[in-house]
């Protein structure tokens, strides 16, 4: 069965290697971004799914500024793949899905729910227990066509977004390769969709990192863990952006309650414990944070001890909106 696969980032990598290393699965081609601008020197540098080939010294590799492009379209025409593999990349046009017998793409949540751009950092911001990866039928409408196999998982306690992706990264493979078997030994059966369970996950702005903590403790800590490692939440002290990596209930990480103040006299943000040999503590909208991991503007990322120590933080201190 010929394969042409369709990828950018590295979420797409553990299945793009495992259809490179199946013997009943011949990957004919590779179809990722182009090299862009990246880092502080703005070196031009391929996307990880390029990298990959390179690293491989695989061809042909197709990096098409305009998937709607006549001579791209007579590359995948002329290759005549069985199936187009869609991981983490742009929306195909039906022009282009439609020269694969079968087009499918991974999509990293349990369908219907989470549609869209951002369907990680989405279920852990609202708190889900439980997401997966999905693999469904290419159609015009984005991440509605008919399911083929879907997988489900535990998020687990304290599980950021990065680990996460690394996580379903490793299933979605698994489960790439369950669909292709599927197609394989047909006939290819997908369950429509439920669209009254259907929820969306739009991209992450630049508002959705802005901790408010007026907020209850809940939800700042599944914001951080949705932002992080990257882009981060965001937060203002003595006037400076810093990025807040880890947060965690005060009530599981001390010995003593910390609970902010009863009548208000604690300010949402104010720092209630400073201590440099072991924890920087904060007020929020319904209790009290500790900070696990910060990271200030310009410097590394540090543990809210070494934050207290490098910066001689002292209580009554407060991180504020940005």
């Amino acid at each position: 069965m010929k394969v042409i696969f369709f990828g950018t980032g590295a979420f797409g990598l553990p299945t793009l290697q495992a259809i490179h290393s199946r013997p009943e699965y011949d990957l004919c081609g590779v179809v990722t971004g182009p090299d862009k601008p990246q880092g502080r020197g703005q070196k031009i540098l391929p996307t990880p799914v390029g990298t990959w080939a390179e690293e491989h010294s695989f061809s042909p590799v197709w990096k098409p500024d305009r998937l709607r492009a006549p001579e791209f379209a007579a590359c995948l025409r002329e290759v005549n793949a069985d199936v187009f593999v869609v991981v983490a990349y742009r929306i195909l046009p039906e022009r282009v899905f439609v020269l694969a017998r079968h087009a499918f793409n991974l999509h990293a949540s349990l369908l219907p729910a989470y549609r869209g751009a951002a369907p990680i950092p989405r279920a852990i911001m609202a708190g889900e227990a439980v997401t997966g990866v999905t693999t469904f039928l290419l159609q015009q409408t984005v991440d509605t066509g008919g399911i083929l196999r879907q997988k489900s998982t535990a998020i687990t306690p304290g599980e950021n977004a990065g680990q996460l992706t690394d996580r379903l990264a490793q299933i979605g493979a698994g489960l790439v390769s369950e669909t292709l078997k599927m197609i394989a030994d047909g006939p290819v059966v997908p369950r429509p969709q439920d669209e009254s369970m259907a929820s969306p996950a739009p991209k992450i702005e630049r508002e959705d990192r802005l901790l408010d903590f007026n907020a209850n403790a809940t939800e700042l800590i599944n914001r951080v863990r949705a932002l992080a490692p990257s882009p981060a939440a965001l937060a203002r002290f003595r006037g400076k952006l810093v990025k807040m990596l880890a947060l965690d209930d005060a009530e599981r990480m001390t010995d003593h309650p910390v609970k902010a103040k009863a009548g208000g006299r604690a300010l949402p943000g104010e720092i209630l414990i400073a201590d440099p040999r072991s924890r920087l503590v904060l007020a929020c909208g319904d209790g009290a944070l500790t900070v696990g991991l910060i990271q200030p503007e310009g410097k590394a990322c540090q543990s809210g001890a070494e934050f207290v120590r490098g910066y001689r933080v002292q209580a009554g201190e407060r991180f504020e909106r940005v």
